[in-house]
């Protein structure tokens, strides 16, 4: 990979932390201590946490490019991080059902797995 790639990966990764703190402390709450549905639960948070990540993807990983107005930007950003969501939503039950690891974990290893995918959409969303 390009070392622009990495970098903007590595900055989108970082700056993340906020809101994936945000998401594993609301989903232990619902699960530990609400008893929601893990399944909805999960569901739920990824929704919540997004608006937060709009505006850290919008204001500092690609804030050198705004060719685009903030409705185009917007409306890219709803597109890719909701596709990604149905399909971040499938891989966790996906491994919830399939094997014994913590749901945690499990979130972990999501949210892992799909950055690749969401900064190079989101790349092509924003600029």
């Amino acid at each position: 990979m390009r070392r622009e790639t990495l970098s903007g990966i590595s900055k989108m990764a970082l700056w993340g932390v906020p809101g994936y703190l945000l998401a594993f402390g609301l989903n232990y709450a619902f699960n530990d201590l609400l008893h929601w549905n893990v399944y909805l639960s999960y569901f739920l948070v990824s929704v919540m946490v997004t608006t937060l990540n709009f505006f850290i993807i919008d204001l500092i990983v690609f804030k050198g490019d705004k060719g685009k107005s903030l409705k185009v930007r917007i409306l890219g950003y709803l597109s890719v991080v909701y596709t990604s969501k149905i399909g971040e939503w499938l891989f966790y039950s996906a491994l919830i059902w399939a094997t014994a690891i913590h749901y945690l974990i499990v979130q972990l290893i999501t949210s892992i797995v799909f950055i690749f995918y969401k900064y190079f959409f989101l790349k092509k969303a924003f600029r």
